[in-house]
C-alpha cells in the first residue's frame, strides 16, 4: 500500500457511487490524486462520449446543481488503485470483483459498500488470501434524480472495518483520514461485523415491511406492526447468537423506532426498487437470516415469510401513495 492512497476507483454509477466519487475527486490534497469511476455501462460508450462525460451534483440543502467532468476507469486505473470502493447492490458485488480481479494489485484496499450481508463470503474466494477487504456502512442520504445526476439529501456518517487481510494501526488511520477528508464523518471500527448485524437488523424490519405495505418509513412505528417487528427481532437475535454476535432485543427495538422516526417521510430502498420494477436486495437481508438460521438450525418463520413475500412483489403492481 502506498503512503498517499492517491489512486482511487469507485465502482458503481448509482447514488452512493457518485456521492463518493464526487467528494473523493474534489478533496483538497497536497498529492496528485487520480479518482475514477467504473460504470457498468461504459463499454457501450464511444471514445468521444467517454472523454466528454459529465455528471450533475446538488450539494446538501442547496437548490442548484453543478455540472462536473466525469473520469471513467480503465484497466490501468484499476491496476494502480490504492483503494477500490464498490458502491453496488449486494447481488452485483461478486460479479464486479470477478470481472476486475486480474487487474487488482495485491496492495489495494478493497472496500465493499452495500446493504445486507453475504457478498463477502463470495468475494473472499475471488481474491488472494492476503488481499485487504473492508466493509463500509453509511447513513448518508443520496438520491439519483436521473442517470449521472444526484442530490445529497441527508448528512450521515460512515463506519469502516476489516473483513480480511491485515492493516496496521497507522494504515487504519491513514485510510480513515483519506475518506474522512472527502466525506465526513468516517470512523474505523475493530468490531465492524457487529455493526453490520445491527444495520442488517434495521434493514430486516424497515425494508420488507415498507415494501410489502407500500408505506413511508415512519409508518412502521404504527402499533399494528409491533408484533411482527418483535417476531423478526426475536429470530434475528437468536440467529446472530449462533454466529457469535450478541444483539440486545430491547436495544434493537429502540434503534428501529428511532431510525423510522428520523427517516419518517423517506421511501426505503427496497420499496423504491419495488416501485421502480427493479430487483431488491431481499436475498441478502431477510434471505440472509433465513440461510444462516437454516445452517445453524434456528427457525426463522417470520424472516422467511417476508423474504418470500418480497420476492413475490415483482408480480404485483400497486399504485404509489401520495
Amino acid at each position: 500500500m502506498t503512503n498517499k492512497l492517491a489512486n482511487i476507483v469507485v465502482v458503481g454509477q448509482g447514488a452512493m457511487g457518485l456521492l463518493w466519487y464526487h467528494h473523493l475527486a474534489h478533496t483538497n490534497t497536497n498529492t496528485n490524486t487520480n479518482v475514477s469511476l467504473l460504470a457498468s455501462n461504459q463499454e457501450q460508450l464511444s471514445a468521444s462520449e467517454l472523454k466528454s462525460a459529465k455528471y450533475q451534483f446538488t450539494p446538501y440543502q442547496q437548490l442548484h446543481a453543478e455540472i462536473y467532468p466525469l473520469t471513467y476507469s480503465q484497466s490501468a486505473d484499476i491496476n494502480s488503485a490504492d483503494i477500490i470502493i464498490l458502491c453496488l447492490k449486494s447481488f452485483h458485488i461478486a460479479d464486479a470483483i470477478q470481472k476486475m480481479a486480474q487487474d487488482i494489485n495485491p496492495h489495494c484496499l478493497v472496500i465493499l459498500a452495500h446493504n445486507g450481508m453475504g457478498p463477502f463470503d463470495e468475494v473472499v474466494n475471488l481474491l488472494p488470501s492476503q488481499q485487504v477487504i473492508l466493509t463500509m456502512l453509511t447513513t448518508h442520504g443520496c438520491l439519483r434524480s436521473m442517470p449521472l445526476a444526484i442530490i445529497h439529501t441527508g448528512l450521515g456518517q460512515s463506519d469502516i472495518g476489516l473483513l480480511a487481510g491485515e492493516l496496521s494501526s497507522n494504515q487504519q488511520t491513514q485510510l480513515t483520514n483519506r475518506l474522512n477528508n472527502a466525506l465526513a464523518q468516517v470512523n474505523f471500527h475493530q468490531d465492524i461485523v457487529k455493526k453490520q448485524w445491527l444495520k442488517l437488523a434495521i434493514n430486516c424490519v424497515i425494508n420488507p415491511i415498507t415494501a410489502i405495505n407500500n408505506i413511508d418509513n415512519g409508518e412502521i412505528n404504527n402499533q399494528k406492526f409491533t408484533r411482527q417487528i418483535n417476531l423478526l427481532l426475536t429470530e434475528i437475535t437468536a440467529v446472530s447468537q449462533t454466529e457469535g454476535i450478541e444483539l440486545a432485543f430491547s436495544d434493537l427495538q429502540k434503534m428501529i423506532a428511532k431510525v423510522a422516526q428520523a427517516t419518517a417521510r423517506n421511501c426505503s430502498s427496497m420499496r423504491s426498487d419495488v416501485l421502480g420494477g427493479r430487483a431488491t436486495e431481499i436475498n441478502f437481508i431477510n434471505g440472509y437470516i433465513h440461510r444462516i438460521g437454516k445452517k445453524n438450525n434456528v427457525a426463522t418463520p417470520e424472516n422467511t415469510r417476508l423474504w418470500q413475500q418480497v420476492l413475490d412483489l415483482k408480480h404485483v403492481h400497486y399504485d404509489r401513495k401520495e
